[in-house]
């Protein structure tokens, strides 16, 4: 058995050589998805009949800080990335909530409403109880649809 090997240098790896490089040729180009056409909110297209489920709409209007909400678009978890799970995840684990499943608690579904709305935790702290379980069916649906 030859136990030789070939020395290189991290130049070889990095830099102007980088194309060169074999392992640099074997790294497959990842396609990338669209953004929405202009005027389309949602990358999955809506079924003629179907309402949207990521716009919650409230039962009754809801006051927080002086404006008004009777709905809430959720359309921002299309743009959710792995960094941003991450995060989602390491402030849910900050929260001492213990699951095997957490994208299915309340407390990670507000998390992520926080993140993909940009409303401060408190808004959702304060909400009925009833809106909060619409918006945290709209977060699992998400997570879990099989289209």
């Amino acid at each position: 058995m030859d136990n030789s090997y070939t020395e290189t240098s991290r130049e070889e790896y990095t830099g102007e050589n980088a194309a060169e490089n074999a392992l640099e040729k074997v790294i497959p180009e990842i396609p990338v998805a669209q953004p929405p056409q202009e005027g389309k909110t949602s990358l999955l297209p809506k079924k003629e009949g179907q309402e949207d489920e990521l716009i919650i709409t409230f039962r009754k209007p809801f006051d927080f800080e002086g404006e008004t909400f009777r709905e809430l678009d959720l359309h921002g978890l299309e743009d959710l990335r792995g960094r941003d799970l991450t995060a989602i995840e390491k402030a849910f684990n900050k929260t001492g909530v213990s699951s095997f499943v957490p994208e299915s608690t309340t407390t990670y579904a507000k998390i992520v409403a926080t993140k993909v709305t940009g409303l401060p935790a408190e808004f959702f702290e304060d909400l009925p109880v009833g809106e909060i379980e619409k918006i945290k069916n709209a977060v699992v649906g998400f997570f879990y649809k099989d289209e």
